[in-house]
């Protein structure tokens, strides 16, 4: 079978695959099972061969990813319904009041947007920064973009969030570099879309439905609640425990169990408590406290988990039908033929993973889609590219933030709620999410430059 009907077929089936998820509409999951069992059967593996290769595929990739996948979501329920993620934006207005509350909101919303995708963040906490627009004068068309960004770039660079989970079992990356160098290009691209956002000159007020109700007392106090919440605030320590703490332990198991010895005790302890699926289920067991007492009644564990597995399901299905793509690739010769024509091309290989997850996150609006596609189409390509996992990793979390419109359920969330135009959401989440994805990878070029990565 000739390279040049190789790869007709793969980018025909990736075509297919984007038309049908952004064109059509249809769910990800079977789109993909449609698009990976025609390859196969294109490309001469045969029925019963191609059900046997999508098969390995998928259950090897959810038997590293999957209870990464249940415990980050799981996770991310119990700080939004413990009151954690609210008090974190709280506590960055009263650090970073009047003209700073920007940088105040932006710091929140990285902080909440590693265990929560941004949709979800925009949802919670679009009340209370509406009440603070209000309050302080500052137009919606900064804040509630700016409180999107923070997440939405972190959910795309670092675990636990879906798309990076998916792409680091996937590419084999450790989770520790991954938290570490997702924060290293994440972070400036935050920073540039931030500063961006603030020289918006249109003023736009926020929904009357959230201020119209406002209590008159609390909004003029200067009290840092908004106005929004009269109910006992949960502890800003325990809030930060269950985000912090998972994190922590990644990191510093990554950078310690070399140093202590794999064998020795230390090591073994650290290295155990420090695998992600055990640090994220002690993330979980961290966030009880947010419930006070009513942690100890089933009622409320039980709700809280099955919460978290709902949000869980999606991720899971798409990571595994994504794992059986890559399969394919592997097997059929996908990956040899590519890589042939990249280098008769001549175009840097960092650019493919990086333009693969860009046109994917464009087309269907979902960067946790572009973060898991890219790195699944680029999985068997890394070894004939000449790019380390962490690099491959990083192009396709940076691509998949280019760009958020009219397509995306977090532009329309973040527009709608913030009071905005549809023209008024592309001048403002479009190109910041734009930004945030070249800037990202123009700190990652540098780190490949300097041999950091």
């Amino acid at each position: 079978m000739s390279d040049v009907y190789t790869l007709v077929a793969f980018g025909t089936a990736i075509l297919v695959l984007v038309l049908l998820i952004a064109r059509f509409k249809v769910h990800p999951v079977p789109t993909l099972f449609i698009i990976v069992t025609a390859l196969g059967l294109a490309l001469g593996m045969g029925g019963l061969g191609t059900i046997e290769i999508i098969t390995e595929g998928f259950g090897s990739t959810l038997a590293s990813v999957g209870l990464l996948v249940i415990f980050g979501c799981v996770l991310g329920k119990m700080l939004e319904l413990g009151g954690a993620a609210l008090r974190i934006t709280e506590e960055a207005e009263r650090l970073l009041p009047g003209k700073k509350l920007p940088w105040g909101i932006a710091l929140a919303s990285m902080v909440i947007g590693i265990p929560l995708i941004a949709d979800t963040v925009v949802l919670m906490l679009i009340p209370i920064v509406s009440v603070m627009a209000h309050r302080t004068g500052i137009s919606m068309m900064k804040l509630g973009p700016i409180l999107y960004i923070g997440a939405y770039v972190f959910t795309s660079t670092m675990p636990p969030g879906p798309g990076p989970l998916a792409a680091t079992s996937l590419l084999g990356v450790e989770i520790g570099q991954a938290l570490l160098w997702g924060f290293v290009v994440g972070f400036p691209g935050i920073l540039v879309a931030t500063f961006y956002l603030l020289r918006t000159k249109t003023h736009v007020d926020p929904k009357p439905e959230y201020v119209d109700d406002l209590d008159l007392g609390a909004a003029g106090s200067g009290g840092s609640g908004g106005g929004v919440d009269t109910k006992p605030k949960t502890s800003l320590t325990l809030s930060l425990i269950p985000v912090l703490f998972p994190i922590s332990i990644i990191i510093l198991a990554s950078f310690l169990v070399p140093v202590l010895g794999e064998e020795s005790t230390g090591g073994q302890v650290l290295g155990f408590l420090g695998e992600p699926v055990v640090a994220l289920f002690l993330g979980c067991i961290s966030a009880l406290p947010l419930f006070g007492r009513r942690w100890h009644s089933k009622e409320v564990l039980s709700d809280v988990f099955e919460q978290g597995l709902k949000l869980a399901a999606m991720p899971i299905a798409v990571t595994g039908v994504g794992g059986a793509l890559a399969q394919i690739i592997r097997a059929t010769g996908v990956a040899e033929s590519i890589a042939g024509g990249i280098e008769t091309v001549g175009i840097s290989p960092i650019f493919v993973p990086f333009l693969v997850a860009a046109a994917v996150c464009t087309i269907t609006g979902s960067n946790i889609l572009g973060v898991m596609t890219a790195a699944a189409i680029m999985q068997p390509l890394i070894e004939s590219l000449g790019l380390s996992p962490l690099a491959v990793y990083l192009a396709c979390a940076t691509g998949a933030q280019i760009m958020k419109h009219a397509n995306s359920s977090g532009f329309w969330v973040t527009t709608t709620l913030s009071n905005m135009t549809v023209g008024q959401g592309i001048k403002s989440i479009g190109v910041a999410s734009l930004l945030s994805g070249i800037t990202g990878f123009i700190v990652l070029n540098v780190l490949l430059a300097l041999g950091a990565v």
